[in-house]
């Protein structure tokens, strides 16, 4: 019995390296929401860095996960996973078209020790409930502990519970919910390429009978 999908290509990812792979589903799998994640260091020293393998996990408890390379290009621990599996505690902010450019800026890999947040000016406040920074200028910021860590591959899953979220007082509707059309979220695409929010590019489901 032939599986062969009429007019599609069948694309075996096993046949690919690991660049691409990772290529291939950074293309495919969108838009994807960015975690932009602040550590601390047993040190004291702070890293701030952005993520796109996130994405919530359970209301009660309330739980993200984040996906985190182990190494980087040099072969060292990544900074903002060994600050996690120093303290258990990070930040993850959720970012608007207008940090596009220093959440970019953030991803470049400085030697360890070295504060993303200083270098860019960024205003930042101590967490009220975790020993990790809270960006001032990010509409919103979700305090988390690790409760669990898986190894896949060459990644490493996360999975924080969050403790405390920090959201921008005009963002939320008479319900105290996030409106997603005030939040103005940005997403990451493949390549070199994000997706700003569009009201006109919406599509809102009928309403349930």
């Amino acid at each position: 019995m032939s599986g062969k999908v009429p007019g599609h290509v069948a694309i075996d990812l096993a046949r690919r390296d690991v660049a691409g792979k990772y290529h291939f589903l950074v293309s495919a799998i969108v838009p994807r929401p960015i975690a932009w994640i602040a550590t601390r260091a047993r040190d004291g020293s702070t890293n701030l860095a952005p993520f796109s393998y996130f994405q919530g996990v359970c209301s009660d408890p309330p739980t993200l996960s984040v996906s985190i390379a182990r190494t980087k290009r040099t072969g060292e621990r990544k900074d903002t996973l060994r600050n996690i599996e120093e303290t258990g505690e990070f930040v993850v902010h959720v970012i608007d078209e207008s940090l596009l450019e220093p959440m970019v800026a953030s991803a470049e890999e400085l030697p360890a020790g070295t504060s993303e947040i200083e270098r860019l000016g960024l205003a930042a406040v101590p967490g009220e409930r975790v020993d990790a920074p809270v960006l001032v200028r990010a509409p919103l910021a979700f305090e988390c502990r690790k409760t669990h860590q898986l190894p896949v591959g060459r990644c490493e899953l996360v999975i924080g519970e969050i403790l405390l979220v920090h959201a921008r007082e005009d963002l939320l509707d008479a319900r105290g919910n996030v409106d997603p059309e005030r939040l103005r979220p940005l997403g990451r695409l493949g390549g070199r390429l994000f997706v700003p929010w569009t009201p006109g590019g919406v599509v809102e489901h009928p309403p349930r009978r």
